[in-house]
């Protein structure tokens, strides 16, 4: 395992003593275990500003795309081509 220094407030070190003797846990095993916990947040985190710039990726494309699909309608599609499944022909 390895050894690192790190520097904590004194308010800091007197929240984790108060909270090992509760747990009967040791210094490094309380702080080991805080940043294993806090592990899946930044995971999250990150993942979140994924989705977000996906998302603004998606809208930058529809505003550019936009003026293409200008005065076509999707739901006058889809029964076109669903009618014309029923009927047995193909348009």
């Amino acid at each position: 395992m390895a050894r690192i220094n790190i520097s904590l407030s004194n308010e800091i070190i007197n929240k984790i003593d108060r909270y090992k003797e509760k747990t009967r846990m040791t210094r490094s095993g309380f702080i080991m275990k805080a940043v294993e916990n806090f592990f899946p947040d930044v995971e999250r985190k990150l993942l979140d500003e994924r989705k977000k710039e996906a998302v603004n990726g998606i809208l930058k494309i529809r505003e550019k795309t936009a003026p293409l699909f200008d005065g076509w309608d999707s739901t006058t599609e889809i029964r076109k081509l669903r009618d014309s499944r029923w009927n047995g022909k193909q348009k």
